[in-house]
């Protein structure tokens, strides 16, 4: 790596080097403040016919080149530190998705503070994780081969056993399927987490041929151990990136890479912490990625085998089936597996008709909740304390911000607890290139966030309740700032939306009916959002949603998404704008 002095740096390159996809990002002070400047973007070329990385690299170094006007490299290396006529730059940072995850078993028995912590950590790295728990019923049930047959297809190669208090029963089962794991032969390390003949049992059942040791829960702390685990994973991983061709791009960086989803879960706990937000952060390229913060802390959850961007892997046949629900048109569950099936085999495909589009938008809602419910199961009130959502780059692609607002709520899918959750996109990917900024300095890192890193979508403002299709469910008047009134009226199953445009704000008083709230307030009740809780404005506005919670119906609805659709992308209103004297 090249060592850089930090008080120097007034311009960064940036790489994000993807599986599909790798980008480059030059940053630079401009006016006193550190500004995104310009992006290139290429296909990765790890992959068949180059399978050498730098290939693309230098690709998009000159497409920046040609964009900014100025030179970046000197002799097919990175020119550092910046002259002053303005060439260079004084720092390079990458972040990387590239890589298959390492795939982890998690074997249990008994109860045990150790997995929550272990399960939390390896969210955080590149890691695609088997667990099961070994039942205490004295039946078997066929659990052991049932098992032994999922880890043959799932192919670990790090197995972690993990053994609390009240496992007498299920000990046995454990061992005998550590047994099966040792034959399976993709296993090259396991950790066993135990005490006394239980962890001898363990170590004698993996065989001679993995490398094995063993942790006792007695001598440490839940934490501690996850921590470490955390870290030999993390090793892994990067041992895995270190090929002849990436070590020669690294080998010119300030810092070692960090993972593009670590990088971006780096941001979402700052925007908590230094907000005071509840935030919750939706992220599909090369894989699923939810990121969810509070002052406190936060969760990450990472499903590595499911992507829809350069090409779908990892839907189930029943998400495929029941993603017609989000259709605004009339399709069979064969009609949206045949079109799934196609893309499958064309990557690099680019939706661009319509109906496409909406396809892509149905299947990514499918994805967003499967890992909103990963979150949930780590933090079960995440869902309804989550006060903004933010979208990846995935999302802006389509250049539709209301559909892409329509789809981050439709995610989350819940009554929060104050009403309103706010709606953005990160169109550029620069969160992760703030996370990985942040390792070299903070303060370039919260001016690059501030200015350029999240487009505000608006906010929207849940209204909860049950009631007939059709029937009212909230009335109120948005009260601008300019001194004009937009009187809203909501029907229960719609939505509606009042322009606000981005640095507009205004006072919302709204009039739920009997058997609706707005928010976790009592029915009927009347909530005027003023002072802290007055709402700013975004791209689509301010959106009213009176549509019952669970959304996903699993059953065709065609005509009601097209309205919603039609309302977040202002094609239809039910709002009147009318000015005080």
């Amino acid at each position: 790596m090249t060592d850089v002095d930090q008080t120097a740096l007034e311009s960064l390159l940036v790489a994000d080097f993807g599986r599909g996809s790798s980008r480059a990002y030059l940053l630079e002070d401009v006016g006193g403040s550190f500004r995104f400047v310009a992006k290139a973007e290429h296909r990765t070329t790890g992959d068949l016919p180059y399978e050498d990385i730098s290939q693309g690299w230098k690709t998009l170094v000159r497409q920046l080149e040609w964009i900014t006007g100025r030179s970046l490299s000197e002799r097919e290396r990175m020119q550092t530190p910046q002259l002053v006529g303005g060439d260079g730059v004084d720092g390079f940072l990458i972040t990387s998705s590239l890589g298959e995850p390492i795939r982890i078993a998690i074997l249990e028995a008994g109860q045990t503070p150790v997995t929550a912590p272990v399960m939390d950590a390896l969210r955080r790295v590149n890691a695609r994780t088997f667990f099961t728990a070994a039942p205490t019923a004295r039946k078997d049930n066929g659990w052991s081969a049932s098992q032994a047959d999922a880890l043959h297809t799932f192919q670990p190669e790090m197995v972690l056993i993990i053994v609390g208090g009240g496992a007498q029963d299920a000990v046995p089962r454990l061992v005998q399927l550590a047994k099966q794991v040792g034959m399976i032969g993709s296993v090259s390390r396991a950790i066993v987490i135990a005490d006394g003949a239980v962890q001898e049992q363990s170590m004698a059942s993996l065989g001679g041929k993995i490398k094995a040791r063993a942790i006792s829960p007695v001598v440490r702390q839940p934490q501690d151990i996850a921590n470490e685990i955390e870290r030999e994973v993390g090793e892994a991983f990067q041992a895995r990136l270190q090929t002849s061709d990436f070590e020669l791009i690294a080998g010119e960086a300030m810092r070692a890479p960090i993972s593009r989803a670590h990088a971006v879960d780096l941001v979402n706990r700052f925007i908590a912490r230094a907000f005071h937000r509840n935030v919750l952060t939706i992220g599909i390229d090369d894989g699923v990625h939810g990121h969810w913060a509070n002052h406190d802390g936060g969760t990450l959850a990472t499903l590595p085998q499911i992507d829809l961007t350069a090409q779908i892997t990892g839907l189930s046949g029943r998400e495929v089936a029941e993603a017609v629900c989000w259709l605004p048109f009339e399709a069979t569950e064969d009609d949206l597996i045949t079109w799934v099936l196609n893309r499958s085999v064309r990557p690099w495909t680019i939706a661009e008709h319509q109906r496409d589009i909406a396809i892509e938008q149905a299947l990514t809602r499918q994805v967003a909740r499967r890992a909103v419910a990963e979150i949930a199961r780590t933090f079960p009130m995440a869902q309804t304390s989550t006060d903004l959502v933010i979208g990846g780059p995935a999302l802006a692609r389509w250049n539709q911000p209301g559909a892409a607002a329509l789809v981050l709520l439709d995610s989350v899918d819940v009554v929060p607890n104050n009403g309103v959750v706010d709606l953005a996109l990160d169109p550029d990917g620069l969160m992760a290139v703030t996370g990985v900024v942040g390792t070299a300095d903070p303060t370039l890192a919260s001016s690059l966030f501030e200015y350029d890193a999240l487009l505000h979508l608006g906010s929207a403002v849940i209204i909860g309740g049950q009631g007939a299709d059709g029937d009212l469910a909230c009335r109120g008047e948005i009260h601008f700032d300019n001194g004009e009134m937009a009187q809203i009226s909501v029907n229960s199953g719609s939505i509606e939306v009042v322009p606000l445009r981005t640095g507009q704000s205004a006072t919302i008083v709204l009039r739920p009916e009997r058997k609706f709230s707005v928010g976790g307030n009592p029915t009927g009740k009347t909530v005027t959002l003023a002072e802290e809780r007055k709402i700013t404005g975004g791209l689509v506005g301010v959106i009213i949603d009176a549509r019952p919670r669970t959304l996903a119906s699993g059953t065709p609805r065609a005509q009601k998404v097209r309205q919603w659709l039609e309302s977040v992308n202002g094609i239809r209103s039910g709002a009147t704008v009318r000015t005080f004297n």
